[in-house]
């Protein structure tokens, strides 16, 4: 088989691996935040059962691109792409760890008080679900400008977590019985604040992979 041919195929591979990891990653957000509006603990079930398919997913991918340089020696834009996908697997990680953590909230939240808070809890994940999928059409094109335009959107993320942060502390100052709720509260909005950092980081190495440049994105 040509050379070219070969590593065209294997790259390939490698960047549908990245989109089913990555919708998967989606449906875990989307899954997790059902289960807190519908107080259904099989739905989280399924979360934290997404959370180990996630995790296979990065270190099958991370095989493979380890595999691909060793055997086909990819250059260039071949190599970059390479590199960015192992990174970008890692952050996909960890955006479903923070999944898992949301769902996980259910069994250690009232309802009462997780229900006084969740309009702004699910404000916060529907805006990290939207970055999660359009970093991941970014990466399908490796569109730089798509990718520039998705990590601004951590600006509004940002800003709803201080707001959620707020009504939190107002929430334990007025009631002491709340602290404790309210700690796993404030780790919870800490966990939906990181997720847009992480898909900043996906734009950034998409940025790299497009231009061979490092650009602090936010």
């Amino acid at each position: 088989m040509d050379y070219r041919l070969k590593l065209n195929e294997e790259l390939t591979a490698v960047y549908q691996q990245v989109l089913k990891m990555g919708t998967l990653v989606e449906e875990s957000l989307q899954k997790a935040i059902n289960a807190l509006i519908h107080r259904d603990a099989e739905l989280a079930e399924q979360v934290i059962t997404n959370d180990f398919q996630i995790d296979t997913y990065q270190s099958t991918i991370e095989d493979h691109c380890t595999k691909i340089i060793a055997t086909e020696q990819p250059v260039a834009s071949d190599l970059r792409n390479l590199v960015t996908v192992i990174k970008i697997v890692s952050d996909l990680e960890r955006i479903g760890d923070h999944a898992r953590h949301l769902a996980r909230s259910l069994e250690s939240i009232d309802q009462a008080t997780m229900d006084s808070l969740l309009p702004d809890i699910e404000k916060m994940t529907k805006k990290g679900i939207e970055m999660v999928h359009q970093s991941l059409t970014a990466f399908s094109r490796f569109d730089s400008r798509l990718a520039r335009k998705t990590a601004e959107m951590d600006d509004q993320l940002d800003e709803q977590h201080k707001l959620l942060y707020n009504k939190i502390i107002s929430m334990m100052k007025q009631d002491p019985d709340k602290v404790e709720a309210g700690g796993t509260l404030l780790f919870l909005n800490r966990f939906l604040e990181r997720l847009g950092d992480h898909v900043t980081n996906i734009c950034e190495w998409i940025v790299y992979a497009s231009s061979g440049n490092h650009s602090e994105l936010n």
